[in-house]
Parts: structure tokens; sequence; C-alpha cells
């Protein structure tokens, strides 16, 4: 016990003791959530945008009333952004697309000839040219076709536009020209346009938590739920446990790999049988993994608590965080060092290690649909598989609904099997390949040192 205790000792501090440990405490992160940043960022860069466009109505009804919404729009943005782009009060409310498009100003001209190809084409070289931003058919059925027909399901205005799949514009205009058309329908057939917007405002559901029981006997009052929180606070969680177990994991990898490399292991084997050399890094592993938890668990402690997210943070499940942490590393430790000693290069590790990334990432392709039915058939047996157990076990707790308690302890039983025999097979082919050298076994080989040993 003295040697491994030693060993993990000195894995541990080869782990944390570097500048390159802190440097990837700090740049994990940035890489995970990389695109939630630079969308932030993004976000505050201030710019307004006047988009040119053109508007062919065959109906000679609509354009009067787009070109009316569209200087409201105008106002609002001068109201609401100076003339860096930026929000006067420092946030706005204003949308009209992508968060980094924010303020698109839109100034509309109407066609009064008749479309014809040669014009559509004449139009769309003044877009390539940067004279027009798009321009938009109306056709004449738009108003005038039976809207109780199953025609009119085909009536469609035509929007052109370099980016006319993604563009903020479009979606404005539909949406403008439904309402002006919904209108001119409701006058056509005789009915009080103002009657049928005060009959048809929404009812807005707000979703909110479960009352509970206070222990002095009250009955505490529902919170509301915020939707976005309930997206990416489980996904947030899953992330760590990710990073946790990556960076725990792949340190192990490298050493064995240098340590072969160098003839280190030779000497170290002289002093410690390859079961306590093993053992010693595994615990060298957990301990790593258990320090880079609690550097980025007192990080997002005080993020959230300057934020006010602490009360939507769950932390009944950081026990249950901290158990599959370390059977997570223990997992794929073993896996790391048993690659490793059975290669002498790091390229030919990297072929053996594909199908193992994969069992690791495999979460994070299904979490969007675990997060909208954690208690579903799919997430339920998903997170019974071992090798994603750990992430998908945390994803579902951190959701915040009731998962039945058999769930989290069958899945730390099934991990702990799992993980116990892939520890005893990693130390079998450990042992073997510590010391192979020259031509890299082939994968029956190595599969068959595992079984036999």
């Amino acid at each position: 016990m003295k040697k491994i205790l030693t060993i993990a000792f000195r894995e541990y501090k080869a782990m944390v003791g570097t500048k390159t440990f802190l440097l990837s405490i700090i740049m994990m992160p940035v890489l995970m959530g990389g695109g939630l940043v630079a969308l932030q960022l993004l976000n505050n860069v201030g710019e307004i945008k006047e988009r040119d466009i053109l508007i062919a109505d065959a109906t000679g009804q609509i354009y009067p009333v787009l070109e009316q919404a569209a200087e409201a729009r105008n106002a609002m943005i001068d109201k609401q952004f100076g003339e860096d782009g930026k929000p006067r009060d420092g946030e706005s409310d204003f949308g009209g697309g992508p968060s980094f498009n924010k303020a698109e100003k839109f100034y509309l001209t109407a066609f009064g000839g008749e479309m014809t190809e040669e014009k559509r084409l004449e139009f769309s070289d003044k877009i390539r040219s940067q004279e027009l931003y798009g321009f938009l058919e109306i056709p004449r059925e738009a108003i005038e076709q039976d809207s109780t027909s199953a025609a009119s399901a085909n009536i469609r205005a035509r929007f052109f536009s370099q980016d006319s799949g993604l563009s903020p514009a479009r979606g404005w205009l539909q949406s403008v020209i439904s309402e002006a058309v919904k209108n001119q329908r409701l006058v056509e057939a005789e009915i009080d346009v103002q009657l049928v917007a005060k009959a048809s405002q929404p009812v807005r559901i707000t979703g909110v938590g479960l009352v509970e029981r206070a222990s002095d006997g009250s009955i505490s009052e529902a919170e509301e739920k915020d939707e976005l929180t309930a997206i990416f606070l489980p996904m947030g969680v899953m992330m760590l446990m990710f990073m946790v177990i990556f960076m725990a994991s792949q340190p192990m990898l490298e050493s064995v790999l240098e340590e072969k490399s160098q003839r280190i292991a030779e000497v170290l084997l002289g002093s410690a049988n390859p079961f306590q050399l093993m053992c010693g890094k595994l615990l060298g592993s957990v301990a790593g993994s258990v320090t880079i938890f609690a550097i980025y668990a007192v990080g997002l402690y005080f993020v959230a608590d300057q934020r006010g997210y602490l009360s939507s943070f769950p932390f009944e499940i950081l026990p249950w965080f901290v158990l599959f942490q370390i059977l997570g590393v223990l997992f794929y430790a073993s896996i790391f060092l048993a690659v490793g000693a059975s290669v002498t290069q790091l390229k030919e590790a990297q072929s053996l290690l594909l199908p193992v990334w994969m069992l690791l990432m495999s979460p994070l392709f299904v979490w969007i649909f675990i997060v909208q039915d954690p208690t579903g058939s799919v997430a339920t047996w998903f997170s019974l598989f071992p090798p994603a157990t750990p992430t998908t076990m945390m994803l579902r707790l951190a959701t915040g609904q009731t998962i039945p308690i058999w769930q989290p302890i069958l899945g730390a039983l099934l991990t702990s099997l799992a993980t116990l025999s892939i520890v005893v097979l990693a130390g079998r082919i450990f042992r073997v390949g510590i010391l192979w050298q020259g031509k890299t076994p082939k994968l029956s080989e190595i599969i068959k040192w595992g079984l036999s040993g």
C-alpha cells in the first residue's frame, strides 16, 4: 500500500503541479462553451444595418401596410438604439433576428410594373452588387383567393435575397403580411377586425415548479421556471462531468507512453509490480479529478452567486456527481492506461481510442432528447449503459424531475461492476504491454492479454 500511495502521490503531482494543468483548467471551459461565449460577445457588438427591399405587390393593398410597419420599426430602433448601434439604456428588448443582428432598419420601395423573368434577373444582379438587399413578390391571389379552399394553402409570396433562408427580414415581412392579409379578409367578410383581435388574445401559460411543505408546516409558493435554465443547466452539469473525466483520464495515456518509450517503466518495475504501478496511477488520477472538480465547483459557485442563480442549482445531486465522477475516471483511465501500455507511439493509440471516445461522447449526441424527457425509456436505458452512465445520469438528475431512486443506485452498481471488470482487464493488458517493445500488437493480441493475462 505504501508503494501504491507513493506512486499515486507522484502521479497527482505530475498532473496538477504544472503550468499546463492550470492552462487546461482555464481553456477547457472556453473550448466546451466557446460558442455561448462568442454569442455573448457578439451580442454586445452594436451595429444597425439598413436593408433596401423592393416590394412587388400585385394586390395593391399590402404595400401601404408594409411601408407603415417599416416606418414604425425604424422609429423604434432610433428610439432604443444610439448611433453606435448599442441600446441607449444598456439593454433592449427589441429584437429582429439573431442576437448579433438585433437592429435592422428596412427601407421599402414599391415596384409598380409587371414582374417578368428579365426583371427578376435585373433585381438579382442588383442584389449581387449590393444595390438592393432583396425583393419580394406578393401574388394577387394572396387576398383574392378564397381562404377556405384547399388551393389557398399553396399561395406563396417569394422573397429573393442572398441569405433568404436565414434572413430576419423574411420573418418580419411574413408576420406583417400575414396580419395584413388576415385583416383584409375579415373586412371583406364583414367581420369586425377589432372584435376578432380581442377574442384572439392568447392566454400565457407560465411554467412553475411544484409546491412543497416546509419544516414549519407552511406550504411554499411555486417558483417560476426559466426555459433556458431548464435546458442549459443540465447540459452544463453533463459537460462538467465530461471535462473532469477527460482531463483526469487523458494524462494516463501520456504518462504510460512516456515511461515506456524512455524505459522508465523498467526501472519502476524493479521497485513495484505492475498491479501496484497501475493502482497508484489510477488513485493519482482520481485525486486529480477531485481537484479539478473542486476548482470548477468553487468558480461556478461564485459566478452563480454573483448572477443570482444559486437558487436554481440542484445541490442535492453533488454526492451523486462525486460518486459517478470517481467511477467514470476509474473506468476510462483504466482503458487509457491499457492502451498506453499496448503501443509505443501516440498515433498508434489514436486508432484504438476512437471507440472509447465514441462511448464517452455518446451522451452529447442525444442530450437534448434526454433533457426533454428524462424519465422516458430512452433516457432510462441510456443512463444504465455503464460507459455512458456518469454523464447521462447526471444530465437526468440535473433536470430537477423526480428520478426513481433505484435508477441512480442501479446505475452506480452497474458502473461499479463494469469499472471493476475494466480495471481487471486493463491490469492484465498493462502487465504484459508495459514491457512490450518492437512491433505494435494487433487488437486480437491485446484482447487475448486482457482475457488470459
